[in-house]
């Protein structure tokens, strides 16, 4: 869950046990930085949080973009800690936001502003190589993706079905949810 505290957007997490789902808690502080942390998204395995974060490169400052980080969960210390950037080739010297860790466990969906699109946020994909690198972001390209912002793609469980919010012509608003099929699913 997104909160905007006081200015400075935060994570949070509430858990569902039945029907019922708990009081949201903040992720801990090497998650949400002094900077504005945006989106997140588990692994399928829950070891592993993926997130949206504009802190600095370096302690001296430097880029405040939107990069994707990545946490693992420490089972002796009960959190979330060893915190790291995605490299370079997944995080551009633009803005990145919306990701999605697909149930693969290999496989991530984010959109970009940089990465060549078309225009504003695009989505595109990438997948981690059996060595840990990752592979070069591939633009999911029209209908997909379009000259203004395309964010917040997910795959729906049955794998044929994928959400995501666009700003198109025939929307009804800023951003609408659209639904996608995707052929040969």
């Amino acid at each position: 869950i997104y909160i905007d505290d006081n200015g400075n957007g935060n994570l949070y997490e509430s858990l569902r046990t039945g029907d019922k789902w708990s009081k949201p808690k903040a992720f801990n502080k090497e998650i949400n930085s002094p900077f504005h942390e945006a989106s997140a998204w588990h692994s399928p395995d829950g070891r592993q949080l993926y997130f949206i974060s504009e802190r600095p490169l370096t302690k001296n400052g430097g880029s405040k973009d939107k990069d994707i980080y990545i946490a693992t969960w420490d089972d002796k210390k009960k959190d979330w800690g060893n915190i790291e950037r995605l490299p370079d080739n997944i995080n551009s010297k633009y803005d990145e936001d919306g990701i999605y860790a697909h149930p693969d466990g290999k496989t991530i969906y984010f959109s970009s502003r940089g990465h060549n699109s078309m225009g504003g946020y695009d989505v595109f994909k990438s997948v981690r190589q059996e060595d840990g690198t990752w592979s070069e972001p591939e633009n999911l390209g029209y209908p997909i993706n379009t000259p203004d912002d395309d964010v917040f793609f997910t795959v729906a469980a049955n794998g044929r079905d994928a959400y995501m919010t666009s700003y198109r012509e025939d929307g009804l608003g800023e951003k609408d949810l659209y639904t996608i099929t995707l052929l040969g699913a």
